[in-house]
């Protein structure tokens, strides 16, 4: 698919290759959004940013990486623009002046009542809240190293910083998201069982769920 995609642009049909790239790969870039901005309408607005990057980049993917992993690099700056607000204004281009129409698919609010969501689906709910109770810079390191599979010195790199700084914030980024789990989920009678448990609460908080 990858390649399909690439082949795509480069031919000139980017309405098509855009398109198959939002089914394959949307909803996960969506979701890495959502985690590094803390904010559903933020993360719709940043995802229009993301795909003209993708629009604009494609012509020089080389094939270094899989087309995900290159996309993730490359939305994950776009939401660091976005948050420090730099040129914000500048910056953004009315989606239907930079991509073909009809390139996005829907993205759907995620659901805020608890009490209409199964069990395992209130878990989860339960741990992505806990997840945006991390500071900003704990939540990074976390999203790029253990959702998104990153190693140290590449979210290092991404985020400006060494990657002992990355290791230390990703450990107390760890223990601070067990500790905030715990408590909400004894407050609300839910079981605990497995929680503290980091891979488990990553099978909960999975880009590919």
């Amino acid at each position: 698919m990858d390649t399909e995609i690439v082949q795509l642009h480069h031919a000139g049909n980017r309405e098509e290759a855009l398109r198959r790239f939002a089914e394959q790969y949307q909803s996960r870039l969506y979701a890495l959004a959502r985690r590094l901005l803390g904010n559903h309408d933020e993360a719709r607005d940043v995802l229009q940013e993301i795909f003209i990057h993708v629009d604009q980049s494609l012509a020089h993917f080389k094939g270094e990486s899989s087309l995900y992993t290159w996309a993730v690099r490359l939305a994950t700056n776009v939401c660091f623009n976005y948050k420090r607000k730099f040129d914000r204004v500048n910056r953004h281009t009315p989606l239907d002046e930079a991509l073909p129409k009809a390139v996005l698919l829907p993205t759907e609010r995620p659901r805020d009542n608890p009490d209409a969501m199964c069990r395992t689906q209130f878990r989860q709910y339960l741990v992505e809240h806990a997840l945006q109770q991390l500071p900003a810079t704990q939540r990074a390191v976390m999203v790029l190293c253990d959702l998104e599979e990153m190693t140290a010195p590449e979210a290092a790199k991404m985020l400006g910083v060494n990657t002992n700084v990355v290791k230390s914030r990703l450990h107390r980024a760890r223990v601070a998201l067990r500790r905030v789990i715990g408590k909400e989920f004894e407050a609300l009678g839910v079981e605990v069982e497995g929680t503290h448990d980091f891979e488990c609460t990553q099978q909960y908080l999975s880009t590919r769920a």
